[in-house]
C-alpha cells in the first residue's frame, strides 16, 4: 500500500502546485547606467498594433529619472525602443511607478510620482505625436505620488494617488483628457489609507491598509465620496493588505470582482479572492477565498490579476516558488464554482538556461490573442536590474 500513497501524494501535490513545464523568455535585460532605465516596477500594456509599452521607474543615462519604453514584434523578435525619456528637464515630471495605457489613436496616458515643482507630488501627462503635455499636476490637497494603474474610458483617466488629499490618507483621481477638468476625492481612515491599486469600471478600489479593522479595505466611490465597502484583517481566512486592481467580470450576469491580499490567509502568504454582489443587496458583496499561498507555491502576491476568454485567472507573487524569486500562477474555473490552481513558471535568478530570469514580479500581467504572457520584474537580469519576458505556457 505504501507505493500507492506515494504516488498518490506526489498526484494531489502536483495538481496543486503545478509542473512547472511553461517556456521562459527574456525580452529585455535593464542596465544599471544605459539609457534603456532600470527598475521596471510596473506591468505592461498592448496597443491595437500587438505594441508593447511600459516604464523604467529610474536610470536611463545622465540627468534621467526613469523612462516610457516600448517592444516591437518583428520576424526577428521583439526590438526594444526608448519611446520618451525623463530627464530633469521636461514638463511632466519623473519617476513613474505606473504602467501607461494606450488609446486608438496611439495617445500614451501616464503618471510620473515626482514633478519639479515646491510640491513636488506627481502628474498626470500625455504624449501624442504631436508633443508632451502635463495634464495635471497634483499640489498635495488634491493628492500626491500616483502609483496606480491608470484606467481610460470615454475620454476620461481613473487614477489614485497614495498620499496627498484631505486628510493625507490618498485620494482617487479623474481626469477629462480633453478640457483637463480634474476632480478628487480624498479618502478618510474608515474608507482606508494609501491606495495600493487603480479604480475600477465598477466605482472600486483597495487601500493597503486602514478601513474599520485597520489591515486594508475595498472602497467604492458613491454619491456622496468615498465609502467603506470590506475590511481585511489578519483574523480572517480571506488574509489581509491588498494590492492592484480588482479585475471585474459579470459571472451567470452577476457583478464579480478578483483581487489578491499580500499577507494572510490559511497558508499565511497572501490570498486570491473573488467578491460577488448579492442580488437581492445592491452593492453588498459576498467574499470567497480561490486560493491561500503557502510558500511553494508564491508568496506575497503584489499586483492585480488578468484574465483569459476562458475566464481563466493570471497574476504574479513577488516571492516564493521553487527558487523563492516568485512565481506566475494561473487559476482555473471549475464545477461548483471551485477552482483549480497551478504554477505557470518559478523565476530563478540564476537559471542558467536564460542567463538568468528575472526575479520579484511587482506587476500584473498581459495575455495576447495565443495565450502567451508578458510581465516584467523589478530585479533579476543580467545586472539585477529588471527584466521584461515572455512565458509561453
Amino acid at each position: 500500500m505504501r507505493p500507492r500513497l506515494i504516488y498518490m501524494c506526489i498526484f494531489l501535490l502536483t495538481s496543486v502546485i503545478g509542473v512547472r513545464a511553461a517556456t521562459y523568455k527574456t525580452l529585455h535585460n535593464f542596465s544599471t547606467d544605459g539609457p534603456d532605465g532600470n527598475s521596471p516596477i510596473a506591468g505592461l500594456v498592448f496597443d491595437k498594433a500587438g505594441t508593447l509599452y511600459g516604464v523604467a521607474a529610474y536610470g536611463g543615462g545622465d540627468y534621467t529619472d526613469g523612462l516610457i519604453f516600448k517592444l516591437s514584434p518583428s520576424p526577428s523578435g521583439w526590438v526594444f525602443d526608448v519611446v520618451y525619456p525623463l530627464d530633469f528637464f521636461n514638463t511632466i515630471g519623473r519617476e513613474p511607478l505606473a504602467g501607461v495605457v494606450v488609446d486608438d489613436a496611439g495617445v500614451i496616458y501616464g503618471t510620473n510620482s515626482f514633478s519639479d515643482d515646491d510640491s513636488e507630488c506627481g502628474t498626470v501627462f500625455e504624449l501624442s505625436p504631436s508633443g508632451t503635455f502635463p495634464l495635471h499636476t497634483f499640489t498635495g490637497p488634491d493628492g500626491c505620488v500616483p502609483q496606480s494603474n491608470l484606467r481610460l474610458s470615454n475620454g476620461w483617466l481613473a487614477g489614485t494617488t497614495s498620499g496627498g488629499g484631505a486628510s493625507g490618507q490618498g485620494t482617487v483621481f479623474l481626469v477629462d483628457t480633453l478640457t483637463e477638468t480634474f476632480y478628487s476625492y480624498s479618502l478618510q481612515k474608515t474608507a482606508g489609507t494609501s491606495p495600493s491599486g487603480g479604480f475600477n469600471i465598477f466605482f472600486y478600489g483597495v487601500t493597503r491598509s486602514g478601513g474599520v479593522l485597520g489591515q486594508g479595505n475595498i472602497y467604492r466611490l458613491g454619491p456622496h465620496g468615498l465609502v467603506n465597502t470590506f475590511s481585511f484583517s489578519s483574523t480572517r481566512q480571506a488574509g489581509y493588505a491588498p494590492m492592484g486592481d480588482l479585475l471585474t467580470a459579470y459571472v451567470n450576469g452577476v457583478r464579480t470582482m478578483y483581487g489578491t491580499n499580500t499577507a494572510g490567509g490559511k497558508g499565511g502568504a497572501g490570498t486570491v479572492y473573488s467578491l460577488s454582489e448579492i442580488p437581492e443587496k445592491p452593492e453588498h458583496w459576498q467574499v470567497k477565498v480561490l486560493h491561500s499561498f503557502s510558500g511553494p507555491d508564491g508568496r506575497s502576491p503584489m499586483a492585480g490579476l488578468a484574465s483569459d476568454a476562458k475566464g481563466n485567472l493570471y497574476g504574479t507573487t513577488w516571492e516564493g516558488g521553487e527558487f523563492d524569486c516568485g512565481t506566475v500562477f494561473k487559476l482555473s474555473p471549475r464545477l461548483n464554482n471551485w477552482w483549480k490552481f497551478s504554477v505557470v513558471y518559478s523565476f530563478n535568478q540564476y537559471n542558467p538556461d536564460s542567463g538568468g530570469d528575472g526575479c520579484h514580479p511587482s506587476s500584473s500581467v498581459v495575455l495576447d490573442a495565443a495565450g502567451n504572457i508578458y510581465g516584467t520584474t523589478e530585479s533579476g537580469g543580467w545586472e539585477n536590474w529588471g527584466t521584461v519576458y515572455e512565458i509561453t505556457p
